[in-house]
């Protein structure tokens, strides 16, 4: 025990775990002190002096005027919350806490870790397993229904039980229950032959399901033109493929998102359903949820930890390639351009610091260079490799302007010495409805060209 300035002692509301205090009990406790009677310490944080314990004595305190009192100074254990551990003190003396109290601070501790023990969470406060459940139920069923889909939506990527496992952190038994617990498994049953699109909406807001899962659900047994159909994609069955926008059902919020349409049509003429896709820089995660509703399985790696995807597995591909490659039917590549670097949020134009298009103009054509060798010594004969680029021009360049370009018989060049052999190029303009009429007319009074040009390169690995 310790003498601190009452001053120095921090109340934080978002910690304290009791909600409102006796105005009685703090009169009484002040009668108390002036007849003489002597208060245990209150309870502090360590290093933050935060009030973990006796807000009645600090009021106390306050009304009588004093000004040094004592203290006892603790480390909240590891692993758990200073709300917890403060409350747990709070129900063994004085006006213990209320059960709207326990209650609240149970909602809001599952809420955050639905894992969390209700038995070994309750004794500590006064409160049967049964109690907590009741409070908690609809977190935890929330929770599991979750987990659920999350391990149907990797086993039909082509995760194996034991990654999913160590994925979600739980064991294969429970992967495999989750799986065939999943509403994902029934939803065919559950919409009946006559869906649409309105009702698959409704069916994943009821279930509180991810509306991409609810159509890779629903599409389950269709061939391709009938999921194609279903997802209003008509196919583009030419070299020039024209997307306008980037399909709600495919990709998250990221720089540099490509439209989903587009990796559907990459799906379409180069594999099979049930062929493995892997996409090295996944991103967005269009090309993940593409697969998903195409009926392919796909790993998917990136740098960028801006994303919050189960799917997307963090993978530095200066490092090397990844072993899922070994079974690849096609690869799937839409890397950084060059000269795009930005420190921007999500939804902006913007990489991560680190990424390759901060690199010079020949270093960015020697990290590809290497990679396509690395990829080809990896990947099987005939596996695909789908590689969407766009050229860069020095010409209008603010910096590297002595430097040639980068163009796209450069990565073919390099594909070609690579053991690759580049087997068609699809042009895949960008749409001139994403440029705003304004940069259209500072392009045309500066008699300069803004850059749409975007080609897809398909090679085989030989």
């Amino acid at each position: 025990m310790q003498q601190m300035k009452l001053s120095e002692i921090v109340w934080d509301p978002k910690v304290y775990p009791r909600g409102k205090w006796s105005t009685a009990t703090i009169e009484r406790y002040v009668d108390a002190l002036e007849a003489g009677e002597e208060f245990p310490p209150v309870v502090i944080e360590e290093g933050t002096n935060r009030l973990l314990d006796g807000k009645h004595r600090v009021e106390m305190w306050k009304r009588a005027g004093v000004a040094d009192v004592p203290v006892e100074v603790v480390r909240v254990p590891d692993g758990m919350s200073a709300k917890y551990f403060a409350a747990s003190m709070s129900v063994r003396h004085g006006d213990r806490l209320s059960n709207a109290d326990i209650k609240a601070l149970a909602e809001e501790e599952f809420e955050a870790n639905p894992k969390l023990n209700a038995i070994e969470w309750g004794k500590a406060l006064g409160v049967s397993k049964s109690t907590v459940y009741r409070w908690v139920s609809h977190i935890i069923e929330r929770e599991t229904a979750s987990r659920a889909s999350q391990a149907w939506h990797l086993a039909q990527l082509g995760w194996t039980q034991k990654e999913i496992g160590e994925r979600l952190e739980i064991t294969q038994g429970a992967v495999s229950q989750d799986i065939k617990n999943s509403h994902l498994g029934n939803i065919n049953n559950s919409v009946g032959e006559h869906w649409n699109e309105k009702g698959i909406a409704e069916l994943a807001n009821r279930l509180n399901l991810p509306l991409p899962d609810c159509y890779a659900a629903a599409m389950l047994g269709m061939d391709d033109a009938e999921r194609l159909k279903t997802l209003n994609i008509k196919v583009q069955p030419y070299d020039v493929w024209h997307f306008s926008g980037c399909h709600d059902l495919m990709g998250d919020k990221h720089p540099g998102r490509i439209p989903g349409e587009l990796v559907c049509h990459v799906l379409y003429f180069l594999t099979q359903p049930g062929d493995l896709v892997v996409d090295p820089m996944a991103g967005s995660g269009t090309t993940l949820d593409a697969c998903l509703l195409m009926g392919r399985k796909c790993r998917g790696y990136d740098i960028d930890g801006r994303h919050e995807r189960i799917d997307i597995e963090e993978h530095d591909l200066s490092n090397g390639w990844p072993d899922a490659v070994k079974k690849a039917s096609l690869v799937f590549w839409d890397p950084p351009y060059f000269d795009k670097m930005d420190h921007g949020n999500i939804g902006e134009e913007g990489y991560v610091e680190g990424s390759i298009s901060g690199l010079s103009p020949d270093e960015y054509l020697a990290w590809f260079g290497d990679r396509f060798t690395g990829l080809s010594d990896c990947a099987k004969p005939g596996t695909k490799l789908a590689f969407l680029m766009s050229d860069w021009d020095s010409e209008n360049a603010k910096k590297h302007k002595d430097h040639p370009g980068l163009f796209l018989w450069d990565y073919a060049r390099m594909l070609s010495l690579s053991g690759w052999r580049v087997v068609r190029q699809v042009q895949c303009p960008l749409s001139t409805q994403q440029i705003h009429p304004d940069i259209v007319n500072k392009f045309r009074g500066a008699r300069r060209m803004a850059r749409l040009g975007r080609s897809l390169m398909v090679a085989e690995n030989e």
